[in-house]
């Protein structure tokens, strides 16, 4: 395999990663972020507990390969992105750590006060862990404020109007897709409650509305992804952010009339987005919104071949079967989660 192949396809893979991973972050941070709104007791936080709490550690696997394969494979672009982001990735990190904890040792102890605190967190982190990573995936597409010189502001950056609405357009992809959840693995009034909630409250409506700010975002940049390598040779990719606001409008649509099916709405709208943002930023994993050519490419940051190989190699070997494992899991634990079931 030639250096050029092996390198194009750990973009991919890292891609793919993140993809899998945010899938799957949706609907288990989405859930977690509800429980305090549509749950009425113990028994049904129970339910939203135990549906969310044997998965959220199978899909932290997926983070942490892309994650990896970033540091390993492009050390230069995984040095400069953590300096510059250090901050937030902690926030984020911190986050990740106040939703295990909180899922796993809320019913510990056999205090009020306890349960009220471990639920408060259980919800803040899982909202945060979304809004945050919904920041730093639309800054990765919009590209980072950098130079000939570096990066010519901090990195609160990030924090900017495009930046703002893809976190809320995460959070609420993750708020649609947590109803649906609910609504698939839990018995009772729970799951048709949390899909009331979010048309009630307008969660649904708002889908379309900060995808459409994020695109506007995009393009209002003399960088901008939309006139990058692929989307420049090959016009009809503009299909992919055509389907991913027909499938926004289609999951609002669903959502408004308190359908299951916006569960699966939301999920392809996001996986759409993010093939979307990959491919337009591709050949960068730390882009310029002032210049293509201040980025940093796959090509520019890939090691040598040799530790290349390795990792090629390693994909072949562990990807199928943390895949293996998932699907295992979702049908192994398929079954309703009953009202105050252990």
């Amino acid at each position: 395999m030639s250096s050029e192949f092996m390198t194009n396809m750990i973009y991919i893979i890292i891609s793919l990663s993140w993809t899998v991973y945010i899938v799957q972050e949706l609907f288990i941070s989405g859930s977690a972020a509800l429980n305090m709104a549509i749950s009425k007791d113990e028994g049904e936080r129970k339910q939203i507990q135990i549906s969310t709490g044997i998965h959220w550690d199978g899909i932290e696997v997926w983070l942490i390969a892309s994650l990896t394969l970033t540091f390993a494979a492009f050390p230069l672009i995984f040095g400069e992105t953590l300096t510059y982001l250090y901050i937030p990735f902690f926030l984020l990190l911190y986050a990740l750590i106040g939703r295990g904890v909180a899922i796993e040792v809320i019913y510990k102890l056999d205090s009020k006060k306890w349960v009220k605190a471990m639920v408060i967190m259980w919800t803040v982190s899982s909202s945060l862990i979304v809004f945050i990573v919904g920041i730093y995936l639309t800054n990765l597409f919009l590209g980072y404020p950098r130079d000939a010189e570096g990066f010519t502001q901090s990195g609160f950056a990030i924090f900017n109007v495009t930046g703002i609405s893809g976190g809320l357009f995460f959070l609420t992809s993750a708020l649609i897709a947590g109803a649906g959840w609910i609504n698939l693995t839990t018995e009772g009034e729970l799951g048709k409650r949390a899909l009331t909630h979010i048309r009630k409250f307008g969660v649904v409506y708002m889908l379309p509305v900060f995808l459409c700010l994020v695109f506007m975002g995009f393009n209002n940049t003399d960088a901008s992804m939309f006139i990058g390598k692929l989307y420049t040779k090959l016009p009809f990719l503009f299909i992919l952010p055509a389907f991913t606001f027909i499938s926004a409008v289609v999951t609002m649509y669903l959502g408004h009339k308190e359908h299951p099916k916006m569960f699966v709405g939301s999920l392809v709208t996001m996986a759409l987005f993010l093939v979307t943002g990959f491919v337009g930023t591709y050949p960068y994993l730390l882009a310029s919104n002032i210049d293509a050519e201040y980025g940093i490419s796959i090509f520019d940051a890939v090691v040598t071949t040799k530790p290349l190989t390795i990792i090629t190699i390693s994909l072949f070997i562990f990807i199928p079967l943390v895949l293996g494992y998932q699907t295992w899991k979702y049908f192994r634990f398929k079954d309703r989660v009953k009202y105050n079931d252990q």
